[in-house]
């Protein structure tokens, strides 16, 4: 080999360590830099979480001693502002496991709960004793929290722990330096004893633990004959149905498979709650009319009577249609069905009663203190109102209130459909929906 040769190929070594050196270090800089990036954005993640439950935690002392509506409702719209922030900070922290659960449940529950009061404030109504044991509990419980934030924080000012993991990835091994996520853990055994909080709203304990009122008290059925019954409801023989993996839960039912089609039957009562046909579905040849036609005739021939459309909304090729039980002129929406029909031939492809069964029970006669007019006085005078009819309606907390539903067309040129209900007994607005119009249903906003 000649000496030019070995230069030459001493030069394309050296150019391709200088390369390779050029690489790494470039590789390691955008790692540390995504790092630092990250780390950066953690503890401002765990910094702003320590705000906002430090404010929650001065709010809630506030709530304690408040005795004024408007103080009440300012002290509320507080915690729901830092309960919600709260949240979003700690959905930013790298956590891992299920320890952080009752943590999560009680920045949920200090909006949620602080929401409920503000709707009881605003219908003139009091806090109560127990409310206000509760609020006591719930600063309790932040300042527990607080106090393990701020030591977090301490220990990573003194750089005693890292939030950040992704150097151990890097250097492809677990640092000995304490991880962040097993401190805040820590933190949260705080919560291992968070106590059942029970009040009006979504978040509330006790949502969870709502029995089937259709059902509740009913006889067990056996599998046997819970087949029977499927059949039945499918109109097919009982020998072409097999018994598949049943649920459990809330809602224990059977299930059986017809083909392709799946039913379910509940384990109490023998009552059907879903149905499902995923068939294919050709093109449309029916319209909404034809397909409310056939679902109500459905319903009426598997004993749900007294059921009425309400809205509906047409997806790949398929009308769902939601009912709602309907007597002496009162609606019950918490008695839900949605019945899904095909608008290739009309066969009723879905069915799910799951709201009626968890909700229909013999109810008395809803009591009222108001009648429609004067309940249609606290309606908004920029609103028209074409008809009117008692309804029972949810709350956030799965509770029933009796309303005036008042269908209304908006006074300006857009002419809106707006139904708005008004509570029976005190006369305020429960609640405001706008009606949304399109080729593909009547759905709300």
């Amino acid at each position: 080999m000649t000496r030019k040769r070995k230069i030459q190929i001493g030069s394309l070594a050296a150019v391709l360590v200088l390369v390779l050196v050029g690489t790494t270090i470039g590789g390691y800089w955008t790692a540390n830099k995504y790092r630092t990036n990250l780390e950066y954005s953690y503890r401002r993640s765990l910094s702003d979480l320590g705000d906002y439950v430090s404010s929650i935690e001065t709010t809630l002392t506030k709530a304690v001693y408040t005795n004024t509506a408007t103080q009440q409702n300012g002290v509320a719209a507080r915690l729901m502002r830092d309960s919600s922030g709260a949240k979003a900070s700690l959905s930013n922290l790298p956590l891992k496991g299920d320890e952080f659960e009752n943590m999560s449940k009680f920045l949920a529950q200090v909006g949620d709960f602080s929401t409920a009061l503000s709707n009881k404030i605003s219908a003139g109504e009091k806090i109560t004793p127990e409310e206000y044991q509760q609020i006591q509990s719930l600063c309790d419980y932040s300042t527990r929290l607080r106090q393990g934030l701020s030591e977090i924080q301490d220990e990573l000012v003194e750089g005693q722990i890292n939030i950040g993991e992704t150097e151990s990835v890097i250097k492809g091994l677990r640092t000995s330096q304490p991880v962040f996520s097993d401190k805040l853990e820590t933190v949260a055994k705080d919560f291992e004893d968070y106590p059942k909080l029970i009040y009006d709203g979504p978040f509330s304990d006790h949502i969870g633990q709502q029995a089937p009122k259709m059902i509740e008290g009913k006889d067990a059925v056996a599998q046997g004959n819970a087949q029977i019954l499927a059949a039945q409801f499918l109109g097919v023989d009982q020998s072409k149905l097999t018994h598949t993996t049943d649920n459990e839960g809330g809602l224990p039912t059977f299930n059986f498979l017809y083909g392709d089609t799946r039913v379910s039957i509940t384990k109490a009562g023998g009552v059907p709650v879903r149905m499902m046909n995923p068939r294919e579905i050709g093109a449309d040849q029916l319209k909404y009319e034809d397909a409310l036609k056939k679902a109500t005739e459905f319903l009426n021939t598997r004993g749900f009577g007294n059921m009425k459309e309400s809205y509906y909304v047409i997806n790949d090729g398929k009308c769902t249609i939601n009912f709602a039980y309907t007597v002496d002129g009162t609606v019950y929406y918490p008695d839900l069905i949605k019945v899904s029909v095909a608008l290739d031939n009309g066969e009723v492809v879905e069915l799910d009663a799951t709201g009626f069964v968890m909700n229909h029970t013999n109810r008395a006669a809803p009591a009222v203190k108001l009648t429609q007019q004067q309940a249609q006085q606290s309606v908004s005078p920029y609103l028209q109102v074409k008809e009117g009819r008692l309804a029972i309606i949810p709350t956030p907390g799965l509770n029933e209130v009796t309303t005036y539903e008042f269908l209304c067309e908006s006074k300006d040129e857009k002419k809106e459909q707006v139904l708005v209900y008004i509570d029976a007994n005190k006369g305020f607005e429960r609640d405001i929906l706008i009606l949304l119009f399109s080729d593909n249903g009547v759905l709300t906003q």
